[in-house]
């Protein structure tokens, strides 16, 4: 960390001389500037905020600055007072956008007071202390790319936006902590994580569901054999499919199920590390088994012994359904085919239709907690609903 860093801009001083600039805080790693930090004190005799520390770099700060220069240098800006945080990723005059980077207070904005401290000394002493900084830039950071085809003159043509993620406070403190009690009490475990509209779930779900892909325990065995993330649209969600796939390019790592569930069946027996579907797919496993079987297909499909994490979003509508209550039993601890055969074998009747053993299925897989099981489960309808409490 340094502090008062003086560079030369490209904006000339008044006379056409060069203008020379002094940032507040720059943080390095090997020597290459990574952060910056504009400080504001609203204290004395010429009080100042956190939005005055905007106001500066959207005013005298310009993109065009080696500092500054997208993707080139530092890759995000700091504006703090000591009450609040606020970042940007992109310096783009009066158009640049600020995200707050605060804790909330009584579920609202803002941080909560600190005996003997500044309320915004978590940003210093949590997260851009060493350890910390090293980690959000080798498993957070990401640059975010987006394409989409728009109509010219002369037809379609593909616009890209480039978009550097940072982590906000909520996202980071969410998934270190439900990483961290994960590691440490293993499979078997629900957690409930609230979120409101605009608050980066898509990314939240991502870095969540590659951190549970490759954790360990302290004897250096895997937690989790494949991560599941489940969602209950129809049809699945594009953007959150692009932000998990987008984060590991390698072969094998992600699969996004957007075909039959014949593919769902496949991607479970191969053990993908992380599977995108939706949530009606699991219902009709044992009929992908026996139409892949019809195909000439051998597949061997057993979860036994397997333990899995499973991301849900939209928890208030996915993980009490009975289609989850089905993706608990096929991932169940004794294996899928327990699962199925558990009361069918006790059937003497052998000329039951489809739907009759789809009923006997649905009754065997309607439990609870499994051992093998973690479910991490994302509610907006629950904030909405504690937001709605405090209006009335």
């Amino acid at each position: 960390m340094t502090r008062q860093v003086a560079f030369t801009s490209v904006k000339k001083a008044p006379g056409g001389k060069a203008k020379r600039c002094i940032l507040d805080v720059t943080l390095a790693v090997n020597g290459l500037p990574f952060a910056t930090a504009e400080l504001k004190n609203n204290i004395g005799f010429s009080p100042q905020r956190a939005d005055d520390a905007k106001k500066q770099y959207m005013r005298d700060r310009d993109e065009r600055d080696l500092m500054f220069k997208f993707k080139e240098r530092a890759l995000v800006h700091f504006a703090v007072d000591p009450d609040e945080v606020w970042m940007t990723t992109r310096l783009k005059g009066g158009e640049t956008f600020f995200l707050p980077f605060n804790k909330g207070r009584n579920r609202g904005a803002g941080n909560p007071p600190v005996e003997g401290n500044w309320k915004t000394a978590y940003l210093w002493d949590e997260v851009l202390a060493r350890d910390s900084l090293l980690d959000i830039l080798q498993r957070f950071m990401h640059l975010e790319v987006k394409e989409k085809k728009v109509a010219t003159d002369r037809g379609p043509k593909t616009v890209r936006k480039e978009t550097m993620i940072f982590p906000r406070y909520h996202q980071l403190d969410a998934v270190r902590k439900l990483v961290a009690h994960a590691k440490e009490h293993g499979a078997g475990r629900n957690y409930l994580v609230q979120h409101s509209a605009g608050s980066g779930k898509s990314n939240s779900i991502a870095w969540l569901a590659h951190r549970l892909a490759g954790l360990h325990d302290a004897a250096d065995a895997k937690i989790f054999h494949s991560i599941i993330v489940v969602t209950d649209r129809l049809v699945l969600d594009q953007q959150l499919q692009n932000t998990i796939y987008q984060f590991e390019h390698k072969t094998g790592v992600v699969e996004k199920i957007d075909e039959n569930t014949q593919q769902l069946a496949r991607a479970i027996s191969n053990g993908v590390p992380i599977i995108i579907s939706t949530i009606q797919k699991f219902p009709f496993i044992a009929q992908a088994l026996r139409t892949l079987e019809d195909k000439g297909e051998e597949l061997t499909l057993t979860t036994a012994g397997k333990r899995y994490a499973v991301i849900v979003d939209e928890a208030h509508s996915s993980q009490t359904g009975e289609t989850a209550s089905a993706l608990r039993g096929m991932l169940n601890k004794d294996g899928i085919e327990a699962a199925i055969a558990a009361q069918l074998s006790d059937v003497e009747d052998e000329n039951l239709t489809d739907e009759a053993k789809r009923a006997i299925l649905r009754d065997t897989l309607r439990r609870g907690k499994q051992p093998n099981l973690s479910f991490f489960a994302l509610a907006r309808e629950l904030y909405e609903r504690i937001r709605a409490g405090r209006r009335h």
